[in-house]
Formats: structure tokens, sequence, C-alpha cells
């Protein structure tokens, strides 16, 4: 019997997981409930633990075992890694192959990290690749060796940067926020502006059904919330237009990261990136107005993918399925 091979993106946001054969097969937060004690016993994980952010008892308390792409909970990351697998496996006895995304640059603690928590999982081989590659091939634009392209991948806790090509990396970044930093600093803002307190999950909310940068925008969401003064429950209805200021924060640091380093590229790539673009994915490049704004900003095309949260494990599924591809583009960590 062949062994079973997945894609897997673990992202401080999102866990997505591609099966060879099946496609898409997981998209949960990456996130666990664990129950207070000694011994790390994990109750729930994925969209069951994001369902009690901020409903626990002091005898449970919510992690999230992925931050800012590195892995800082090794015991509850593969309880929760290999509850999703459960999910997804159909064989029982031979040990699954695995690819991983990475961020770009990853050094080798970060891998080493990530190898202990794929054998907890029982996982047998391994491969990694840098998140910019895959993105670009789960966006299915054309790669070659001789023709790069500029990647944008707004992850949950990564933002990585890069020119690539079937050769590898040629220049790129990864910078330790995502789309975990919106939240926070909608957070604030409501706060501030509004004077009402919420929740992680009321600001995914706002993030997710209202944040844009068009500043014509008229959509609104009411949350609920507690008064900044007298600490009474309190519901407010928010503004798209009122939020683009702290939407903008991320979008405008990642443009000029970006801008910084096209700046640096040799001048054969940038002559073939000023013709293709920008591509843009992960779980951030669904902001409404991207396009648009990103274009204005750069004074080139920009694509922004529909489904940008799948672009990674997308293009992991592909590289899993194209062994020759598998072996140009993995990292070499042995």
């Amino acid at each position: 019997m062949a062994r079973e091979k997945f894609a897997v993106d673990l992202d401080s946001a999102y866990t997505n997981i591609y099966k060879i054969g099946s496609g898409l097969v997981l998209s949960e937060p990456t996130v666990a409930a664990v129950e207070d004690g000694s011994k790390v016993s994990v109750k729930a994980i994925g969209t069951e633990a994001y369902k009690l952010l901020g409903k626990t008892s002091k005898n449970t308390k919510i992690v999230f075992p992925v931050f800012e792409g590195e892995i800082v909970n090794a015991d509850v990351c593969s309880d929760m890694l290999s509850g999703f697998l459960k999910k997804v496996k159909t064989g029982r006895w031979q040990r699954p192959v695995a690819l991983f995304s990475v961020p770009c640059g990853v050094n080798s603690k970060t891998i080493d990290d990530y190898r202990k928590i794929s054998s907890a999982c029982g996982i047998g081989k391994t491969y990694f690749v840098e998140s910019p590659i895959l993105s670009a091939l789960g966006q299915r634009v054309p790669l070659t060796e001789s023709l790069p392209c500029f990647c944008v991948d707004m992850a949950g806790g990564v933002t990585n940067i890069a020119a690539v090509s079937l050769d590898g990396v040629i220049a790129g970044i990864s910078v330790n926020f995502g789309g975990n930093k919106i939240s926070a600093d909608i957070i604030d803002y409501v706060s501030d502006f509004y004077g009402v307190q919420i929740g992680l999950q009321s600001a995914e909310k706002l993030k997710r059904e209202i944040a844009s940068l068009d500043e014509n925008d008229e959509l609104s969401v009411v949350v609920n919330g507690r008064d900044t003064d007298t600490g009474a429950p309190r519901s407010v209805s928010v503004k798209a237009a009122d939020l683009i200021k702290p939407v903008r924060k991320y979008y405008d640091k990642i443009a000029e990261l970006a801008t910084d380093l096209l700046r640096k590229l040799p001048p054969e790539v940038s002559a073939e990136i000023s013709h293709s673009g920008i591509y843009v994915s992960g779980t951030e490049s669904g902001v409404y107005g991207l396009a648009r704004y990103y274009e204005k900003l750069f004074g080139i095309n920009v694509s922004v993918e529909k489904k940008g949260r799948m672009s990674v494990a997308l293009g992991g599924g592909i590289a899993l399925g194209n062994e020759e591809l598998l072996k140009k583009i993995s990292l070499k960590t042995d």
C-alpha cells in the first residue's frame, strides 16, 4: 500500500492540509484548549478550541502553539497536529510522507523543531519548502528557472515577501507579523475610538466581514464588548470606513518592505517582475480593495488570489505530486 502524502501549512492563524488524491482536506485555526495542570492534556483543537476563546474556566487555557512562524509549544503542537491528521488519515500502519511549508530564510533550529513535531505525529519522510515558492505554485503562476515572479504571502503570524523561481528564492524576507497584527490593532482602535473593549473573536469578525481599504466603503457590523469606562456590557456598530486606519497600518508596512526588496533585485529580475506584476496570497489577502490599493502604490499589476488562505497548501500538494519538482525546490536540510 502506498504511503499517504500530506502538504501541511502550519500557520499561526490556520493550519491547512492538502492530501494527495483528495485535495484540501482541512483548514482549521491553529489553537488548542488545554487542561491547566502539571501535565499537558489537550481538550479541544482547531475550530472547537477557537469557539472557547474568552469563555474558559480557570481550569482550561487556550494555547496558540505556533507564534510568528515558530513552534513555541512543542507538546501542544504535536497533539494538535496529530489530532488534525487523525481527521484526514485513512492508512493505519504506514507512516505518511509530509511536506511542511516554512518561512522564507528559515533557520536550522526551526527546521529541527518541525522535525521533532513531525516525528511525534508519526510522520515518516519529511520535506521542507519555503512558503513563497509554494504560494506561487498554488496560484498557478508560470514559474521556471529563468522566469521569476514576486510573491507576497500574508499569513497569520508571518508575512513572506520574495522574488522566486524554480531555482529557489532569489531575494526574500520573512517578517514576524501578519493578520494577527491587524486583529490586535483593531482591538486597540475600537477601544480608543468607540470606548468599547472587544475580544479576539470580535476583532476577527470585524476583519473578516468589513475590513476594507476603500474609504467609501459603507458596510458596518455590530459587535459586543465591554464599556471601557463603566465595565458594563455594550454593543456598538462599527463602520468599515472607521477601521481603515488600523487596517492600513499592516498593508502599508508590507508595501514598504516589498518596495525596498524590489529596489534591490537584479535588473533582469526587475524587468520580468515589472511585466508579470506582483502576486498576493495568504489569509489576509482577502481584504476588500487590496489589488486596487496596491496597484496605486506599486505602479504595476497586482494579482490577488481569491482563495489566498489555501495557496501554500495547494502549492505543497502540487509539489508532492511531482517528484522532480519536489527535489528541485526542497530545502537541503540533512
